[in-house]
């Protein structure tokens, strides 16, 4: 398995961005608050999981073994994360998607937001991206089905698609028992009971919110990237829908008209251009 099959986060350029600033007897009033609150869901987390035996790495492992025996789903869900801004301080970015997925091999994303604006389509092995708002479009061969499709953009192209971990059909195999997790509790997510789980990490500190019952999807996860200055915290809110009525249509890629096609290149490429043009400067320089 690839470390990467994590929930990607969207970055980029400040476009939109409003800041709250707290006095110093504000802040500490504010730590406080939410130091007890952390040390009271830890504490009832503790007992709840003596109590009841419960595991956060079999939560989250039943979560995960849920998405993928899925056939045909969808979901909503809203990215908001922090950025630097020029390292003065962390502004907010938020994007909306629309996802919808029919296993094996297809899958339909659009996301709107204050950076990226775009609708991406697998089918049947085709993959085709375009920007919603300068209309270029390009367009890759990769494996028919959905996990190796995911795997060849990374390893081929070096493409990441956001919102992984909910489109892969086998990350419940990732979840090893002996990773360290928290059960912190249930709490309420839009009114629906949910088991709060937490995993720290080298990299990633990573919290999930798992609703309770028969279908233990994941409503809610919350990052921190601790390998980037500032340590950036993203929030991902998803709504889901196991019984949609989409049109198979929606996975076919037609180029708009006046829609221009970029050609898109392998990582094997890339990497030849740049060692034949670090060539050429060498040579210039020699001269």
């Amino acid at each position: 398995m690839h470390s990467y099959k994590k929930l990607f986060l969207a970055t980029g350029t400040l476009l939109l961005a409003t800041t709250m600033i707290l006095s110093a007897s504000q802040e500490s009033k504010e730590k406080e608050k939410t130091d007890k609150a952390v040390a009271s869901l830890s504490e009832a987390g503790n007992k709840d999981n003596v109590e009841s035996g419960i595991s956060a790495n079999a939560l989250i492992k039943k979560a995960y073994a849920t998405i993928g025996a899925l056939e045909k789903y969808s979901f909503e869900a809203r990215i908001v994360n922090e950025d630097d801004l020029g390292s003065d301080m962390m502004i907010y970015l938020k994007h909306d998607y629309k996802v919808s997925v029919s296993r094996p091999d297809k899958i339909r994303m659009d996301v709107r937001g204050d950076v990226e604006n775009k609708n991406t389509y697998f089918n049947g092995g085709a993959v085709s991206i375009i920007d919603s708002d300068n209309q270029n479009y390009g367009e890759v061969k990769v494996s028919a089905d959905i996990d190796n499709a995911l795997d060849d953009l990374i390893d081929k192209y070096g493409i990441p698609i956001p919102l992984t971990q909910l489109l892969y059909s086998d990350m419940a195999e990732d979840i090893n028992a002996s990773d360290k997790g928290y059960y912190l509790g249930t709490v309420l997510v839009d009114e629906t009971p949910c088991y709060y789980v937490a995993f720290p990490g080298k990299e990633w500190d990573v919290q999930a919110w798992i609703e309770k019952g028969d279908k233990p999807l994941i409503r809610k996860v919350a990052f921190v990237d601790k390998m980037k200055k500032g340590q950036p915290r993203s929030m991902i809110t998803i709504k889901w829908n196991l019984d949609p009525t989409f049109d198979e249509k929606i996975f076919n890629f037609k180029a708009p008209k006046g829609a221009k096609k970029a050609k898109v290149l392998t990582l094997e490429e890339i990497e030849k251009i740049n060692v034949e043009t670090k060539t050429n400067i060498d040579t210039k320089d020699e001269k």
